[in-house]
Protein backbone atom coordinates (compact mmCIF):
# COMPACT_ATOMS: atom_id res chain seq x y z
CA UNK A 1 0.00 0.00 0.00
CA UNK A 2 2.83 2.40 0.82
CA UNK A 3 4.55 1.72 -2.49
CA UNK A 4 1.29 2.31 -4.37
CA UNK A 5 0.77 5.71 -2.73
CA UNK A 6 4.33 6.73 -3.57
CA UNK A 7 4.01 5.56 -7.19
CA UNK A 8 1.07 7.93 -7.63
CA UNK A 9 3.43 10.82 -6.86
CA UNK A 10 6.09 9.73 -9.37
CA UNK A 11 7.00 11.88 -12.38
CA UNK A 12 6.84 10.30 -15.82
CA UNK A 13 4.18 10.42 -18.49
CA UNK A 14 1.41 12.20 -16.61
CA UNK A 15 -0.95 12.02 -19.58
CA UNK A 16 -0.93 10.78 -23.15
CA UNK A 17 -2.04 14.16 -24.53
CA UNK A 18 0.22 16.77 -22.87
CA UNK A 19 0.22 18.99 -25.97
CA UNK A 20 -3.53 19.59 -25.74
CA UNK A 21 -3.96 19.98 -22.00
CA UNK A 22 -3.79 23.01 -19.70
CA UNK A 23 -3.14 21.81 -16.16
CA UNK A 24 -2.45 24.03 -13.17
CA UNK A 25 0.61 21.93 -12.28
CA UNK A 26 2.21 19.09 -14.22
CA UNK A 27 5.58 17.38 -14.52
CA UNK A 28 7.29 15.43 -17.29
CA UNK A 29 10.34 13.15 -17.07
CA UNK A 30 12.91 13.66 -19.81
CA UNK A 31 14.04 10.06 -20.31
CA UNK A 32 11.59 7.54 -18.85
CA UNK A 33 12.85 3.96 -19.03
CA UNK A 34 11.31 0.54 -19.04
CA UNK A 35 12.10 -1.68 -16.03
CA UNK A 36 14.35 -4.65 -16.69
CA UNK A 37 11.68 -7.05 -15.44
CA UNK A 38 8.04 -7.56 -16.36
CA UNK A 39 4.85 -7.63 -14.31
CA UNK A 40 1.32 -8.72 -15.16
CA UNK A 41 -0.04 -5.28 -14.23
CA UNK A 42 2.44 -3.56 -16.57
CA UNK A 43 1.39 -5.87 -19.40
CA UNK A 44 -2.22 -4.84 -18.85
CA UNK A 45 -1.31 -1.14 -19.06
CA UNK A 46 0.88 -1.44 -22.15
CA UNK A 47 2.52 -4.03 -24.37
CA UNK A 48 6.20 -4.12 -25.24
CA UNK A 49 5.47 -5.09 -28.84
CA UNK A 50 3.23 -2.07 -29.42
CA UNK A 51 3.58 -0.50 -32.84
CA UNK A 52 2.28 2.92 -33.78
CA UNK A 53 -0.98 2.74 -35.71
CA UNK A 54 -1.89 -0.74 -34.47
CA UNK A 55 -5.47 -1.80 -35.17
CA UNK A 56 -5.79 -3.99 -32.07
CA UNK A 57 -8.40 -2.72 -29.64
CA UNK A 58 -6.30 -3.32 -26.55
CA UNK A 59 -2.84 -2.45 -27.88
CA UNK A 60 -1.34 0.40 -25.88
CA UNK A 61 2.18 1.84 -25.66
CA UNK A 62 4.17 1.55 -22.47
CA UNK A 63 4.46 4.51 -20.15
CA UNK A 64 6.71 4.32 -17.11
CA UNK A 65 7.50 6.75 -14.32
CA UNK A 66 11.15 6.14 -13.51
CA UNK A 67 14.62 5.09 -14.59
CA UNK A 68 16.94 2.16 -14.00
CA UNK A 69 19.72 3.40 -11.74
CA UNK A 70 22.78 1.50 -10.54
CA UNK A 71 22.22 1.40 -6.78
CA UNK A 72 24.89 0.54 -4.24
CA UNK A 73 23.83 -0.35 -0.70
CA UNK A 74 26.52 1.00 1.60
CA UNK A 75 27.49 3.98 3.76
CA UNK A 76 28.91 6.96 1.88
CA UNK A 77 30.74 9.39 4.21
CA UNK A 78 27.73 9.56 6.50
CA UNK A 79 25.63 11.61 4.04
CA UNK A 80 22.99 8.90 3.53
CA UNK A 81 21.77 8.54 7.10
CA UNK A 82 18.06 8.29 7.90
CA UNK A 83 16.86 7.20 4.44
CA UNK A 84 18.69 9.98 2.60
CA UNK A 85 20.43 9.27 -0.71
CA UNK A 86 23.78 10.18 -2.19
CA UNK A 87 23.57 10.77 -5.95
CA UNK A 88 26.29 10.85 -8.58
CA UNK A 89 26.58 14.40 -9.91
CA UNK A 90 27.96 13.19 -13.24
CA UNK A 91 24.88 11.04 -13.79
CA UNK A 92 22.63 14.05 -13.18
CA UNK A 93 24.66 16.14 -15.63
CA UNK A 94 24.08 13.44 -18.23
CA UNK A 95 20.32 13.88 -17.77
CA UNK A 96 19.33 11.28 -15.20
CA UNK A 97 16.02 12.15 -13.48
CA UNK A 98 15.83 15.51 -15.26
CA UNK A 99 12.26 16.76 -15.42
CA UNK A 100 10.17 19.61 -16.75
CA UNK A 101 7.77 21.49 -14.53
CA UNK A 102 4.72 23.21 -16.07
CA UNK A 103 2.48 25.77 -14.40
CA UNK A 104 -0.42 27.63 -15.96
CA UNK A 105 -1.80 31.10 -15.27
CA UNK A 106 -5.33 32.15 -16.18
CA UNK A 107 -6.99 35.50 -16.82
CA UNK A 108 -10.55 36.27 -17.89
CA UNK A 109 -10.99 38.38 -21.01
CA UNK A 110 -13.93 40.74 -21.23
CA UNK A 111 -14.91 41.81 -24.72
CA UNK A 112 -16.40 45.26 -24.23
CA UNK A 113 -16.96 48.02 -26.68
CA UNK A 114 -14.69 51.06 -26.47
CA UNK A 115 -16.35 53.58 -24.17
CA UNK A 116 -15.70 57.26 -23.78
CA UNK A 117 -13.70 56.63 -20.60
CA UNK A 118 -11.33 54.30 -22.43
CA UNK A 119 -10.84 56.43 -25.53
CA UNK A 120 -7.58 57.89 -24.29
CA UNK A 121 -6.24 54.41 -23.59
CA UNK A 122 -7.67 52.46 -26.50
CA UNK A 123 -4.21 52.14 -28.08
CA UNK A 124 -2.51 50.56 -25.08
CA UNK A 125 0.80 48.93 -25.99
CA UNK A 126 1.44 46.47 -23.16
CA UNK A 127 5.01 45.77 -24.19
CA UNK A 128 6.03 49.44 -24.01
CA UNK A 129 3.65 50.98 -21.47
CA UNK A 130 5.34 50.60 -18.05
CA UNK A 131 3.44 49.07 -15.15
CA UNK A 132 3.83 49.80 -11.46
CA UNK A 133 3.46 46.08 -10.67
CA UNK A 134 6.48 44.75 -12.56
CA UNK A 135 8.44 44.49 -15.80
CA UNK A 136 6.52 44.28 -19.09
CA UNK A 137 9.46 43.63 -21.42
CA UNK A 138 8.19 40.17 -22.47
CA UNK A 139 4.63 41.21 -23.37
CA UNK A 140 3.27 41.65 -26.87
CA UNK A 141 0.81 44.40 -27.77
CA UNK A 142 -2.12 42.15 -26.78
CA UNK A 143 -0.88 41.83 -23.18
CA UNK A 144 0.26 38.20 -23.51
CA UNK A 145 3.92 37.10 -23.53
CA UNK A 146 5.55 35.69 -26.65
CA UNK A 147 6.54 32.03 -26.90
CA UNK A 148 10.01 31.39 -25.47
CA UNK A 149 10.10 34.50 -23.29
CA UNK A 150 12.17 34.06 -20.13
CA UNK A 151 10.21 35.43 -17.18
CA UNK A 152 11.75 36.03 -13.76
CA UNK A 153 10.27 36.75 -10.35
CA UNK A 154 7.92 39.76 -10.13
CA UNK A 155 7.62 40.04 -13.95
CA UNK A 156 4.22 40.70 -15.51
CA UNK A 157 2.96 37.49 -17.14
CA UNK A 158 -0.47 38.71 -18.31
CA UNK A 159 -1.18 42.40 -18.92
CA UNK A 160 -4.75 43.43 -18.11
CA UNK A 161 -6.41 46.85 -17.87
CA UNK A 162 -10.00 47.60 -16.85
CA UNK A 163 -12.28 49.96 -18.76
CA UNK A 164 -11.54 52.65 -16.17
CA UNK A 165 -7.83 52.40 -16.86
CA UNK A 166 -6.87 50.52 -13.67
CA UNK A 167 -4.00 48.06 -13.91
CA UNK A 168 -5.11 44.46 -13.13
CA UNK A 169 -2.06 42.71 -14.54
CA UNK A 170 -0.97 39.32 -13.16
CA UNK A 171 2.62 39.09 -12.03
CA UNK A 172 4.83 36.23 -10.92
CA UNK A 173 5.48 35.73 -7.24
CA UNK A 174 8.96 35.74 -5.73
CA UNK A 175 9.02 31.92 -5.90
CA UNK A 176 8.06 31.62 -9.59
CA UNK A 177 9.98 31.85 -12.86
CA UNK A 178 10.21 30.01 -16.17
CA UNK A 179 10.02 30.10 -19.95
CA UNK A 180 6.74 30.58 -21.79
CA UNK A 181 5.79 27.21 -23.27
CA UNK A 182 2.49 28.16 -24.92
CA UNK A 183 -0.33 30.69 -24.84
CA UNK A 184 -3.90 29.46 -25.22
CA UNK A 185 -7.06 31.47 -25.83
CA UNK A 186 -10.27 29.59 -25.05
CA UNK A 187 -14.00 30.26 -24.83
CA UNK A 188 -16.92 28.51 -23.17
CA UNK A 189 -20.46 28.02 -24.41
CA UNK A 190 -21.76 30.92 -22.34
CA UNK A 191 -19.35 33.33 -24.03
CA UNK A 192 -16.68 33.55 -21.30
CA UNK A 193 -13.24 34.05 -22.83
CA UNK A 194 -10.04 33.10 -21.02
CA UNK A 195 -6.32 33.35 -21.65
CA UNK A 196 -3.89 30.72 -20.38
CA UNK A 197 -0.13 31.12 -20.20
CA UNK A 198 1.94 28.00 -19.46
CA UNK A 199 5.44 28.40 -18.02
CA UNK A 200 8.09 25.69 -18.43
CA UNK A 201 10.95 25.10 -16.02
CA UNK A 202 13.70 22.49 -16.37
CA UNK A 203 14.76 20.97 -13.07
CA UNK A 204 17.68 18.69 -12.33
CA UNK A 205 17.71 16.88 -8.98
CA UNK A 206 19.14 18.88 -6.11
CA UNK A 207 19.63 18.39 -2.38
CA UNK A 208 16.25 17.92 -0.71
CA UNK A 209 14.39 16.38 -3.67
CA UNK A 210 12.47 13.20 -2.94
CA UNK A 211 12.99 9.81 -4.58
CA UNK A 212 11.54 6.36 -4.01
CA UNK A 213 11.91 2.80 -5.26
CA UNK A 214 9.03 0.57 -6.30
CA UNK A 215 9.05 -0.97 -2.80
CA UNK A 216 8.23 2.14 -0.77
CA UNK A 217 11.85 2.96 0.14
CA UNK A 218 11.55 6.73 -0.02
CA UNK A 219 14.19 9.31 0.83
CA UNK A 220 15.59 12.71 -0.03
CA UNK A 221 18.95 13.63 -1.53
CA UNK A 222 21.46 14.29 1.22
CA UNK A 223 24.54 14.91 -0.91
CA UNK A 224 25.61 15.23 -4.55
CA UNK A 225 29.11 13.85 -4.89
CA UNK A 226 31.55 13.79 -7.81
CA UNK A 227 31.91 10.56 -9.77
CA UNK A 228 35.58 10.07 -8.84
CA UNK A 229 34.66 9.85 -5.13
CA UNK A 230 32.32 6.89 -5.56
CA UNK A 231 33.41 3.25 -5.17
CA UNK A 232 33.79 1.36 -8.45
CA UNK A 233 33.98 -2.30 -9.44
CA UNK A 234 36.71 -4.06 -11.40
CA UNK A 235 34.60 -3.45 -14.54
CA UNK A 236 34.55 0.29 -13.88
CA UNK A 237 30.87 0.39 -12.87
CA UNK A 238 30.17 3.46 -10.72
CA UNK A 239 26.83 3.63 -8.83
CA UNK A 240 24.31 6.35 -9.54
CA UNK A 241 22.72 6.14 -6.10
CA UNK A 242 24.10 5.02 -2.73
CA UNK A 243 21.51 4.11 -0.09
CA UNK A 244 21.99 3.12 3.52
CA UNK A 245 21.61 -0.58 4.47
CA UNK A 246 19.89 0.33 7.75
CA UNK A 247 16.67 1.10 5.87
CA UNK A 248 15.96 -2.54 5.04
CA UNK A 249 15.67 -4.63 8.25
CA UNK A 250 12.94 -2.62 9.98
CA UNK A 251 11.06 -1.83 6.75
CA UNK A 252 11.05 -5.50 5.79
CA UNK A 253 11.50 -4.80 2.08
CA UNK A 254 13.69 -7.68 0.85
CA UNK A 255 11.91 -7.34 -2.48
CA UNK A 256 14.18 -4.45 -3.45
CA UNK A 257 17.25 -6.63 -2.91
CA UNK A 258 15.69 -9.37 -5.03
CA UNK A 259 14.81 -6.80 -7.70
CA UNK A 260 18.41 -5.57 -7.85
CA UNK A 261 19.76 -9.12 -8.08
CA UNK A 262 17.18 -10.11 -10.72
CA UNK A 263 17.78 -6.94 -12.75
CA UNK A 264 21.51 -7.52 -12.59
CA UNK A 265 21.14 -10.98 -14.04
CA UNK A 266 18.80 -9.73 -16.79
CA UNK A 267 21.17 -6.87 -17.69
CA UNK A 268 24.04 -9.35 -18.01
CA UNK A 269 22.19 -11.28 -20.70
CA UNK A 270 19.80 -13.39 -18.70
CA UNK A 271 16.22 -14.12 -19.63
CA UNK A 272 13.61 -11.44 -18.91
CA UNK A 273 11.40 -12.68 -16.10
CA UNK A 274 8.21 -11.66 -14.39
CA UNK A 275 8.50 -9.97 -11.00
CA UNK A 276 4.79 -9.99 -10.15
CA UNK A 277 4.24 -10.36 -6.38
CA UNK A 278 3.73 -13.95 -5.17
CA UNK A 279 4.66 -15.29 -8.63
CA UNK A 280 8.22 -13.99 -8.94
CA UNK A 281 11.13 -16.41 -9.44
CA UNK A 282 12.58 -18.01 -6.34
CA UNK A 283 15.80 -16.92 -4.69
CA UNK A 284 17.53 -20.01 -6.09
CA UNK A 285 16.64 -19.04 -9.65
CA UNK A 286 17.90 -15.46 -9.16
CA UNK A 287 21.17 -16.54 -7.55
CA UNK A 288 21.78 -19.17 -10.23
CA UNK A 289 21.28 -16.58 -12.97
CA UNK A 290 23.90 -14.34 -11.34
CA UNK A 291 26.31 -17.25 -10.87
CA UNK A 292 26.07 -18.22 -14.53
CA UNK A 293 26.99 -14.63 -15.48
CA UNK A 294 30.18 -14.90 -13.44
CA UNK A 295 29.15 -12.90 -10.39
CA UNK A 296 28.60 -13.68 -6.75
CA UNK A 297 25.37 -15.53 -6.05
CA UNK A 298 24.28 -12.92 -3.51
CA UNK A 299 24.98 -9.79 -5.59
CA UNK A 300 28.01 -8.53 -3.69
CA UNK A 301 31.00 -7.17 -5.58
CA UNK A 302 34.50 -6.21 -4.52
CA UNK A 303 34.86 -2.45 -4.96
CA UNK A 304 37.69 0.07 -4.77
CA UNK A 305 37.30 3.23 -2.72
CA UNK A 306 37.35 6.20 -5.10
CA UNK A 307 38.81 8.54 -2.48
CA UNK A 308 41.67 6.39 -1.17
CA UNK A 309 42.21 3.88 -3.99
CA UNK A 310 42.10 0.99 -1.52
CA UNK A 311 39.98 -2.12 -1.94
CA UNK A 312 37.00 -2.31 0.41
CA UNK A 313 37.26 -4.89 3.17
CA UNK A 314 33.88 -6.48 2.37
CA UNK A 315 31.89 -6.86 -0.86
CA UNK A 316 29.19 -4.28 -1.57
CA UNK A 317 25.74 -5.22 -2.88
CA UNK A 318 25.25 -3.41 -6.20
CA UNK A 319 22.61 -3.75 -8.88
CA UNK A 320 20.14 -1.90 -11.13
CA UNK A 321 16.99 -0.75 -9.35
CA UNK A 322 13.99 1.05 -10.80
CA UNK A 323 13.80 4.42 -9.03
CA UNK A 324 11.18 7.17 -9.29
CA UNK A 325 11.50 10.89 -8.83
CA UNK A 326 8.56 12.28 -6.88
CA UNK A 327 7.02 15.71 -7.33
CA UNK A 328 8.08 16.81 -3.82
CA UNK A 329 10.97 19.14 -4.58
CA UNK A 330 13.00 21.44 -2.37
CA UNK A 331 12.49 24.34 -4.78
CA UNK A 332 8.75 24.27 -4.11
CA UNK A 333 9.10 23.98 -0.34
CA UNK A 334 12.08 26.16 0.60
CA UNK A 335 11.03 28.96 2.94
CA UNK A 336 13.12 31.88 4.13
CA UNK A 337 12.39 35.20 5.81
CA UNK A 338 14.29 37.95 7.58
CA UNK A 339 11.60 40.54 8.08
CA UNK A 340 8.29 40.65 6.31
CA UNK A 341 4.54 41.22 6.58
CA UNK A 342 2.74 40.71 9.88
CA UNK A 343 -0.91 40.05 10.73
CA UNK A 344 -2.78 43.33 11.32
CA UNK A 345 -4.59 42.04 14.42
CA UNK A 346 -1.90 40.14 16.32
CA UNK A 347 1.19 41.74 14.69
CA UNK A 348 2.72 38.27 14.40
CA UNK A 349 4.34 37.05 11.15
CA UNK A 350 1.89 35.76 8.56
CA UNK A 351 1.85 32.06 7.69
CA UNK A 352 1.73 31.68 3.90
CA UNK A 353 4.97 30.97 2.04
CA UNK A 354 3.71 32.89 -0.98
CA UNK A 355 3.40 36.04 1.17
CA UNK A 356 6.90 35.89 2.66
CA UNK A 357 5.43 34.25 5.75
CA UNK A 358 7.35 32.84 8.69
CA UNK A 359 7.93 29.25 9.70
CA UNK A 360 5.45 27.98 12.28
CA UNK A 361 7.03 27.52 15.71
CA UNK A 362 4.62 25.34 17.69
CA UNK A 363 4.37 23.75 21.10
CA UNK A 364 6.58 20.78 20.27
CA UNK A 365 9.35 23.04 18.96
CA UNK A 366 9.08 25.07 22.15
CA UNK A 367 9.39 21.88 24.22
CA UNK A 368 12.58 20.94 22.36
CA UNK A 369 14.23 24.27 23.14
CA UNK A 370 13.16 24.00 26.77
CA UNK A 371 14.66 20.51 26.97
CA UNK A 372 17.94 21.87 25.59
CA UNK A 373 17.93 24.71 28.10
CA UNK A 374 17.98 27.35 25.35
CA UNK A 375 15.83 29.84 27.22
CA UNK A 376 17.38 32.91 25.58
CA UNK A 377 16.83 31.50 22.10
CA UNK A 378 13.23 30.64 22.97
CA UNK A 379 12.66 34.16 24.31
CA UNK A 380 14.06 35.62 21.11
CA UNK A 381 11.99 33.41 18.76
CA UNK A 382 8.63 33.72 20.47
CA UNK A 383 8.89 37.25 21.82
CA UNK A 384 11.58 39.60 20.55
CA UNK A 385 11.30 38.57 16.87
CA UNK A 386 7.54 37.98 16.90
CA UNK A 387 5.20 40.54 18.49
CA UNK A 388 7.08 42.43 21.21
CA UNK A 389 5.12 45.42 22.47
CA UNK A 390 5.22 47.98 25.29
CA UNK A 391 2.55 48.44 27.98
CA UNK A 392 2.32 50.92 30.87
CA UNK A 393 1.15 49.53 34.22
CA UNK A 394 0.32 51.41 37.41
CA UNK A 395 2.01 49.68 40.35
CA UNK A 396 -0.48 51.19 42.82
CA UNK A 397 -3.71 49.72 41.36
CA UNK A 398 -2.07 47.09 39.08
CA UNK A 399 -4.11 48.26 36.09
CA UNK A 400 -2.90 49.56 32.77
CA UNK A 401 -2.16 53.20 32.16
CA UNK A 402 -2.64 55.15 28.96
CA UNK A 403 -0.47 57.73 27.23
CA UNK A 404 -2.41 61.01 27.11
CA UNK A 405 -1.86 64.74 26.92
CA UNK A 406 -2.99 66.40 30.16
CA UNK A 407 -2.73 69.80 31.77
CA UNK A 408 -0.51 70.23 34.84
CA UNK A 409 -0.28 73.13 37.25
CA UNK A 410 2.91 75.20 36.99
CA UNK A 411 4.61 77.18 39.79
CA UNK A 412 3.51 80.48 38.32
CA UNK A 413 -0.15 79.45 38.40
CA UNK A 414 -0.50 78.97 34.67
CA UNK A 415 -1.23 75.57 33.07
CA UNK A 416 0.79 73.68 30.50
CA UNK A 417 0.19 70.38 28.73
CA UNK A 418 2.47 67.35 28.95
CA UNK A 419 2.21 64.03 27.17
CA UNK A 420 3.01 60.81 28.99
CA UNK A 421 1.63 57.73 30.77
CA UNK A 422 -1.23 58.41 33.15
CA UNK A 423 -3.40 56.08 35.27
CA UNK A 424 -7.05 57.07 34.97
CA UNK A 425 -8.02 54.88 37.93
CA UNK A 426 -5.62 56.46 40.44
CA UNK A 427 -5.58 59.79 38.58
CA UNK A 428 -1.83 59.84 38.98
CA UNK A 429 1.36 59.30 37.03
CA UNK A 430 3.56 58.66 40.06
CA UNK A 431 4.07 54.88 40.04
CA UNK A 432 3.60 54.02 36.35
CA UNK A 433 6.16 51.63 34.86
CA UNK A 434 6.65 50.38 31.32
CA UNK A 435 6.75 46.61 30.72
CA UNK A 436 7.33 44.49 27.61
CA UNK A 437 4.48 42.11 26.73
CA UNK A 438 3.46 40.19 23.60
CA UNK A 439 1.08 42.22 21.48
CA UNK A 440 -1.31 39.26 21.50
CA UNK A 441 -1.56 39.55 25.29
CA UNK A 442 -2.24 43.26 24.96
CA UNK A 443 -5.05 42.62 22.48
CA UNK A 444 -6.52 39.98 24.80
CA UNK A 445 -6.51 42.47 27.69
CA UNK A 446 -8.26 45.11 25.57
CA UNK A 447 -10.92 42.64 24.40
CA UNK A 448 -11.61 41.49 27.95
CA UNK A 449 -11.70 45.13 29.11
CA UNK A 450 -14.34 45.90 26.47
CA UNK A 451 -16.50 43.15 28.00
CA UNK A 452 -16.20 44.57 31.51
CA UNK A 453 -13.43 42.23 32.70
CA UNK A 454 -10.43 44.08 34.09
CA UNK A 455 -7.14 42.25 34.48
CA UNK A 456 -4.46 43.20 36.97
CA UNK A 457 -0.71 43.05 36.33
CA UNK A 458 1.65 42.24 39.19
CA UNK A 459 4.96 43.94 38.35
CA UNK A 460 8.34 43.70 40.01
CA UNK A 461 11.27 46.05 39.50
CA UNK A 462 14.53 44.30 38.62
Amino acid sequence: MQAEKISQQAIGYSTTNPLFRVDTHSHQLYYPQRPLFKTVAADCLGKRDYTSGSKHDFARPEYFNGQNAIVSISVHQGFNQEDSLVLNRASLERGMFRTQHFKSYKALIENKEITKRLKHKENINFGKTPSKKGLVDSLDIDGLPYIGASLQSNDIIIGKVSDSGEDHSIKLLHTEKGIVEKVVLSATDDGTNSAFVILRQTRSPRIGDKFASMHGQKGVIGFLDSQENFPFTHQGIVPDIVINPHGFPTRQTPGQLLEAALGKGIALGGATRYATPFTSPSVEVITEQLHKAGFSRWGGESVINGRTGERAASPVFTGPTFYQRLHHMAEDKVKFRNTGPVHPLTRQPVEDRRRYGGVKFGEMERDCLLAHGAAANLHERLFLLSDVSRLHVCRRCQRTAVVVSRAVAANGGGGRKVRGPYCRFCRSAEEVVRVSVPYGAKVLYQELFSMGICLKFDTELI
